[in-house]
């Protein structure tokens, strides 16, 4: 039965993702249809992919595989992990990613190119997929106690380490060009700025990441460059460079650490503690570390406003806020969920800023 319906889910998500992308677009308004299909697409995929892993934990998967897989038990552990998530999680949500494409592109007006779309997403799940799977094959290979718990923190740490040199050595990822390079705020220069090749469609957007000095790094899609003014360009750096400069990475990471706590403990078996618990205080301690986070954004606003101005973070804001259109309709829960706050609080801010 379990194989049924693993086998039936994912035409059964690109199904119910082209129905529910259909009505996302069926009112008028592009910016609100924008912001309902995307919202529509996430909250379905969850759906999906939760749902077949549920029913995955519960088929052969769960104890042929592992059992199959010749070496350590350990491998087996990972290679089940592996299958459950492949079959269960990433199948269904795919499908639903694929089902809402159609009226994607008659909202973007550009064709539908299917194995392009499947091509980004398999590599935006092993960008994903490959650092939790670093995790748990520390979980998986440490003695229980502190032990896990250590190793499991300091595979976390090493991830966040190297990630960002891996990630630059993507084909899609380069270094600026003179004319880039030219628009790179002296708060900035010494980070390593990289450029993402946006002619897959990415908007303007940038990401720090590293905690390592020296391997600190920015990423910045091209679109930011092709479609912002060289001073909205110059503090979309200078904000990412303020959460290098002002600490944002250690004390997210911190708060995400402080977060799962209850779960690693529960993982390591390091405290008695049932895995109900534990979830229900990973989940109460994800809602009040949102603040610190979302608190993150406004200071990295206010670092680009003093190291280029108020007035050019403001354009670049600007620049973003049709594609955070789904923030500005989202509820109080989602929004004490969401780890950014809406543009138009975060332009409220330097507005105040600019006025002092």
């Amino acid at each position: 039965m379990h194989a049924v319906v693993l086998g039936v889910l994912p035409g059964l998500s690109y199904a119910v993702g082209r129905l529910a992308a259909r009505a996302a677009i069926r009112r008028p308004g592009r910016a609100a249809a924008t912001a309902r299909l995307r919202r529509a697409n996430r909250a379905l995929q969850a759906v999906a992919a939760l749902t077949g892993l549920a029913v995955a934990m519960e088929s052969l998967l769960a104890d042929a595989v592992p059992a199959a897989v010749p070496g350590p038990p350990g491998g087996g552990v990972l290679v089940g992990l592996a299958s459950m998530v492949a079959v269960g999680g990433v199948g269904p949500a795919l499908a639903v990613h694929l089902g809402t494409r159609p009226a994607w592109a008659t909202i973007t007006r550009t064709a539908v190119d299917y194995r392009r779309t499947v091509r980004r997403y398999l590599l935006v799940v092993c960008a994903v997929a490959l650092p939790a799977f670093a995790v748990v094959a520390a979980w998986v290979a440490a003695p229980a106690g502190l032990p896990r718990l250590a190793a499991i923190l300091a595979a976390a740490v090493g991830i966040a380490a190297v990630g960002p040199v891996l990630a630059g050595g993507h084909p899609a990822v380069g270094t600026p060009t003179e004319r880039e390079r030219a628009c790179v705020p002296a708060c900035a220069r010494d980070l390593r700025l990289r450029v993402v090749d946006a002619s897959g469609g990415l908007g303007p957007n940038a990401v720090a990441t590293g905690v390592v000095p020296g391997f600190r790094c920015v990423f910045v899609t091209a679109a930011v460059f092709e479609r912002l003014d060289d001073g909205a360009a110059a503090a979309v750096i200078a904000h990412e460079a303020g959460h290098h400069h002002r600490g944002h990475l250690g004390l997210r990471l911190l708060a995400v650490v402080t977060a799962l706590a209850p779960l690693l403990c529960v993982a390591s078996s390091a405290v008695a503690v049932g895995a109900g618990g534990a979830a229900v205080a990973s989940a109460v301690l994800l809602v009040a570390v949102g603040p610190v986070i979302r608190w993150t954004e406004f200071d990295a606003d206010a670092y680009a406003a003093r190291h280029v101005t108020a007035v050019a973070m403001a354009r670049a804001l600007a620049a973003v806020a049709p594609r955070d259109a789904a923030a500005a309709e989202r509820g109080r829960v989602a929004g004490a969920l969401a780890l950014h706050p809406p543009v138009s609080a975060r332009r409220r801010r330097l507005s105040d800023h600019n006025a002092h």
